[in-house]
């Protein structure tokens, strides 16, 4: 029996690129990297989304999700997220352990990248 309770959000968002005046690029960290049949649940199971920000609108990258928005509407956007990530973990969760060895191939795969790179940036520490 597993413990994995699906990807949550990591943090608050974070504007990270002012696009243009009042628009800027927002980015919300997420627990993990999602496979990509996740990823797939993020885009396609969302019931209702709001015309003026579909899924489609949100990239989903590493272990981020970023999206265009205007200030006012961080908080709305932030909360329709959270709705997807809860579709996508309660439609990934519906189909069994299918999904549990390419997460854990995901997870392993990551943790050797993040080992490469400490690595590599070990050694330009002092340049």
């Amino acid at each position: 029996m597993t413990t994995y309770e699906g990807i949550k959000r990591a943090g608050p968002p974070q504007a990270i690129q002012k696009l243009r005046e009042n628009l800027y690029m927002i980015q919300i960290a997420i627990s993990e990297t999602p496979t990509a049949d996740w990823k797939r649940l993020f885009y396609e199971t969302q019931q209702a989304p709001p015309p003026d920000f579909l899924p489609r609108a949100v990239e989903v990258s590493g272990a981020f999700i970023r999206f265009r928005s205007e200030v006012a509407s961080v908080e709305a956007r932030t909360a329709w997220i959270e709705r997807w990530i809860d579709r996508a973990n309660q439609k990934e969760a519906s189909m069994g352990g299918k999904l549990d060895e390419e997460r854990r191939r995901s997870r392993d795969e990551h943790q050797r990248e993040q080992q490469e790179l400490a690595a590599i940036n070990a050694k330009w520490e002092k340049l």
